[in-house]
């Protein structure tokens, strides 16, 4: 069962074609929008992208965090999911890294993102709570508690590695609404405490979705 709250993001974990989109380099695209910003990413002071932390891109093509909730069919739409981001930093060395806060992204030229954007992938995620069965087909928004924010994350020692902690709030959308990811799904993610089974009505459970709300495909409302 998963009894213990330890989200780790949006997370992909496979694609309906049967291709394998789900891994780093293979399912993800690179994201540079030209020579022409000298910055291009939009994150607030303190911010950083970790690892499946779910982004979208600002009206002028900058990548910046998702929302936390749709707002409309038109309005805080989804990008993907962040995988990772090559920059070369202030002593002129190329870096790869699964995580960049803005201090470091603001010392660095020449930054390309990686991006799970595929609109049909299908991703896991925990809730913030318990959810049944009837939430397949249903939409949800991200959590709004904090630590498990769109933006909330762990950076984890020295070398780049750094993990998106965002979950999903336990409570659907109303019907006719919008939100930004739709459940397809039971997740099948180890639960915790490790090496127990993911079950649905589980106290924190773990529930497979794709992006509701994509900036790719026409947004769909809530059943």
């Amino acid at each position: 069962m998963s009894t213990t709250f330890n989200p780790f993001g949006l997370k992909p974990v496979y694609h309906p074609s049967g291709l394998d989109r789900a891994v780093p380099f293979v399912g993800t695209n690179t994201y540079n929008p030209g020579t022409t910003y000298t910055a291009p990413y939009s994150l607030s002071s303190g911010q950083s992208f970790f690892q499946y932390t779910p982004v979208a891109l600002t009206a002028s093509g900058q990548l910046t965090i998702a929302a936390q909730a749709a707002a409309s069919t038109t309005v805080g739409r989804v990008y993907g999911s962040f995988d990772g981001v090559e920059y070369t930093n202030s002593d002129g060395r190329r870096s790869v890294a699964k995580y960049a806060s803005k201090t470091t992204l603001d010392a660095s030229t020449q930054i390309i993102f990686w991006i799970f954007q595929d609109p049909q992938l299908v991703y896991e995620i925990q809730c913030n709570g318990s959810v049944t069965t009837a939430a397949i087909g249903t939409q949800y928004n991200f959590d709004t508690t904090a630590g498990s924010l769109v933006t909330s994350g762990t950076a984890i020692g020295v070398g780049g590695a750094g993990f998106s902690t965002t979950a999903l709030l336990a409570t659907a959308v109303a019907a006719g609404a919008q939100g930004q990811v739709r459940v397809v799904g039971l997740g099948r993610e180890v639960a915790y405490p490790a090496g127990s089974n993911n079950s649905w009505g589980d106290t924190y459970t773990i529930v497979q979705v794709q992006i509701a709300n994509n900036m790719f495909a026409a947004a769909s409302v809530s059943i």
